[in-house]
């Protein structure tokens, strides 16, 4: 996979040039995802600093088959360095983020993922799998996988199955018959929309660790899956730029909803950027054409 490799089949097809936002939103709902290119500073920076934190930390594998028994996994990333920042509000990522959910999208995760040698397959499975509407349904969830080495087929690149989010149910963790391998060079990223079936591949290799992040969002009065309100100083968020602020929560949803005491929680951690009063766009005598900013 490249910048603009949309996979219809094993083969896949290109879309000539530097695909366009709506070209991109076309793939993600036709064929359940797409792949964007960031800079390759940026995506330096980033592998230095998983590498760096995970000697810090000492991360070890979680031992059980959802997080791995050879995986190296590190979650709430916005509180462990600010270059991961950076992610959520990438410009080549956030407009296909809110372009399949919609402006009022949440930041729903950061992890970290470092699959080393003999790990096994992660098992089928969509991240939405624990939302119980029929299928298929709109996206509730978008997944972005960060390529921060090169992924491949033998060292754990992810399985998805094209177009697998219209299907009517979630996978088997066995059902991988008709899954690709995202094999894509580093620097990659990999969007999904939240109902496509995916899983982490087997590492067979003897010396390669794979290294990506899950950068994920989801509707914005939903449950993120990670708490941010706990894991996230005050200090730290007041520092964010105004949309990654918006982007875990500080802000309203809708003008109205997540507020405290009438503030926005913003206002509370004094994010001074997405500090607002809970139902501004009512304060006017007429109704007439009255629409919630």
């Amino acid at each position: 996979m490249v910048d603009g490799l949309i996979h219809q089949s094993s083969e896949g097809t290109i879309v000539p040039g530097r695909p366009s936002v709506e070209q991109h939103l076309k793939a993600i709902d036709e064929q359940g995802y797409t792949v964007v290119t960031i800079e390759p500073e940026l995506n330096r920076r980033l592998v230095d600093t998983v590498r760096r934190l995970e000697e810090e930390l000492d991360v070890q594998p979680k031992m059980n088959r959802a997080e791995g028994y050879h995986t190296k996994r590190m979650y709430n990333l916005l509180a462990k360095d600010r270059v991961f920042w950076e992610m959520p509000v990438h410009e080549q990522v956030l407009p296909l983020a809110t372009g399949v959910l919609d402006k009022w999208a949440l930041l729903s995760g950061t992890t970290a993922m470092n699959i080393g040698p003999g790990e096994d397959l992660q098992g089928m499975h969509t991240d939405e799998g624990n939302i119980t509407l029929p299928r298929p349904h709109r996206a509730m969830m978008v997944v972005t996988i960060w390529a921060l080495t090169d992924f491949t087929a033998d060292n754990g690149a992810t399985r998805l199955v094209p177009g697998s989010h219209r299907a009517d149910r979630e996978p088997r963790p066995d059902e991988i018959e008709d899954a690709i391998a995202a094999e894509m060079p580093a620097g990659s990223v990999l969007v999904m929309h939240g109902g496509t079936w995916h899983c982490g591949g087997p590492n067979a290799t003897t010396d390669q660790w794979r290294i990506g992040a899950n950068i994920q969002y989801c509707l914005g009065w939903m449950r993120s899956q990670q708490n941010h309100y706990v894991g996230l100083s005050a200090d730290e968020v007041a520092a964010m730029p105004k949309r990654l602020q918006q982007l875990l929560g500080y802000g309203l949803y809708k003008g109205a909803m997540g507020h405290v005491d009438g503030v926005s929680p913003g206002a509370i951690v004094g994010a001074e950027a997405t500090t607002q009063r809970a139902y501004q766009y009512s304060e006017t005598r007429s109704i007439q054409g009255l629409r919630p900013a």
